[in-house]
């Protein structure tokens, strides 16, 4: 990994020793757990008895047919309630034309695309009838559901789904159960054996660690991709972070400090993960961070998880299961307890599953919700490390998603064109690249097809040095688009070309 040892190389300037050497060591555990399961995929794709993997689809593919679903409707009225007792807001990126005839169109069912209600395979989860993963030795067999102690999937490192089908499995496309945390703490202990060589002491020193190693591995994903570095990751929340949690911890305080860090490693390696296109291990970690956040009592940390959980089903064509988990993410203590920037986060979250349900005028005023949250970001104090990412042009970009899923492109255009303006590109280049891919379609679809050449130019520009299923997808995209007869413009030989280059890195 020549980038990231790059990256590497610059941090250590500003770290500690002892810092320094964890992630060294991290990154070198985790090009080996890279090359492990390359190989075991390799023989996984050999052996006549797996199945043939199912192409994801598109968040741009619109499976949701015109009209309002129920589930929209109800947290449509959740969003106006909200709306009207917040303050009033003198601009926003989505323009309210839902009166103006023409102007926004719903949303058509693409053929071949699944419907809101249309069932989903059952992924075999770790432990179960045909997963072929019976865990570890003195372990109970782990079941891929929200009632499951998260110290024993933890435990049974060897039950992480990688290189599964690009799906999830239907019992965690769907929000919590009532009582469901309860479920596990209550039979905390069965199963669970004391490891080798006895309980670790944790500390607040150990809280640090964790803390210190999520947000750094949180910025080399945003710079790098979560290609890169994310079984490192993943082998640190499996080994050293599980055994904290199963720790002896010097009182209740750290513990659950503890259980929020663990939670927000897990919460990462949920995002590199989807990001890498590793669905599965996605839906496994995410969950994970939930049941975590949960314990330690962090509900903003909970909904964190759970609006990534959305953006995940919402981009595998599940938009009524999108929906229900982004209302569980703003559903109580998770949105009330948040800071103004992590409303923001996850009213953008709600509003990409609305407007993919088909509700135009729900999706709106969440976007116009989180404006004025992220309005007063700034007066906020102090905020989790979590959501420094999350800024003016996140809620442009966003935007400009939610008013091309309406057919208003023009809209689109210029919410896109915003965000490409005002991101800091040297911090955020897989963001930038990808909304510059989702400029491009824009000015495509509107006739700029030399414009669209250059915007995707830029794109592929951005994307040197990112390993990202995301990039990989805009690029394949304008492969699509670029072989199309009204975008052969000048350049777009040249383009199709770098587009061919890039796929093959």
């Amino acid at each position: 990994m020549p980038e990231l040892q790059a990256v590497l190389d610059t941090a250590l300037a500003r770290a500690d020793r002892a810092s320094a050497e964890r992630f060294r060591l991290l990154i070198q555990a985790g090009t080996a757990a890279r090359a492990a399961a390359g190989r075991r995929r390799s023989t996984a794709e050999k052996s006549p008895s797996s199945p043939a993997p199912v192409a994801p689809v598109s968040p741009v593919a619109r499976s949701a047919g015109p009209g309002r679903s129920v589930r929209a409707t109800r947290v449509g009225q959740n969003l106006a309630d909200t709306a009207g007792r917040g303050v009033g807001i003198a601009r926003t990126s989505v323009r309210d034309r839902t009166n103006m005839p023409g102007r926004l169109r719903p949303a058509r069912r693409r053929p071949g695309a699944p419907g809101d209600l249309s069932p989903v395979a059952p992924v075999p989860g770790p432990g179960t009838p045909g997963s072929g993963v019976t865990g570890v030795p003195g372990i109970a067999p782990v079941t891929h559901d929200w009632l499951t102690d998260p110290l024993v999937q933890l435990r049974a490192s060897d039950s992480v789904p990688e290189g599964g089908a690009p799906t999830v499995a239907p019992s965690f496309a769907c929000s919590p159960p009532e009582g469901w945390g309860a479920s596990w703490q209550e039979h905390r202990g069965q199963g669970l054996s004391e490891p080798p060589g006895g309980l670790l002491a944790v500390g607040r020193s150990d809280v640090e660690a964790v803390h210190e190693t999520v947000s750094f591995f949180s910025r080399v994903d945003q710079r790098r991709g979560g290609g890169h570095a994310r079984t490192a990751v993943l082998q640190y929340l499996t080994s050293d972070v599980s055994a904290f949690l199963h720790g002896r911890f010097t009182d209740d305080s750290v513990r659950r400090q503890m259980f929020a860090a663990a939670g927000e490693l897990a919460a990462l390696v949920g995002w590199m993960s989807y990001d890498d296109a590793e669905h599965q291990t996605a839906q496994w970690a995410y969950a994970i961070a939930v049941k975590l956040a949960t314990e330690a009592g962090d509900d903003p940390l909970a909904g964190f998880a759970l609006r990534a959980m959305s953006r995940q089903v919402l981009d595998l064509g599940q938009p009524e299961r999108a929906l229900d988990l982004a209302a569980a993410s703003v559903s109580g203590d998770r949105y009330r307890r948040a800071v103004p920037r992590e409303r923001a986060l996850l009213s953008l979250g709600q509003a990409r599953a609305l407007a993919m349900a088909g509700d135009r005028q729900a999706a709106t005023v969440a976007v116009k919700q989180a404006e004025a949250e992220l309005a007063a970001a700034g007066l906020s104090g102090s905020e989790p490390d979590r959501v420094f990412f999350v800024s003016e042009a996140s809620l442009a970009h966003q935007s400009g998603c939610v008013l091309r899923d309406f057919g208003d492109l023009r809209g689109a255009l210029e919410a896109f064109e915003r965000s490409v303006q005002i991101r800091p590109r040297s911090k955020f280049p897989r963001a930038h690249a990808i909304t510059l891919g989702d400029l491009g379609d824009v000015q495509a679809r509107l006739g700029h097809h030399d414009r669209a050449v250059t915007t995707w130019s830029q794109a592929l520009d951005a994307m040197s040095g990112v390993r990202s299923a995301r990039t990989r997808a805009i690029a394949r995209r304008i492969r699509v688009m670029t072989a199309s007869k009204p975008v052969r413009v000048a350049g777009s030989e040249e383009l199709a070309a770098r587009v061919e280059h890039y796929l093959a890195g």
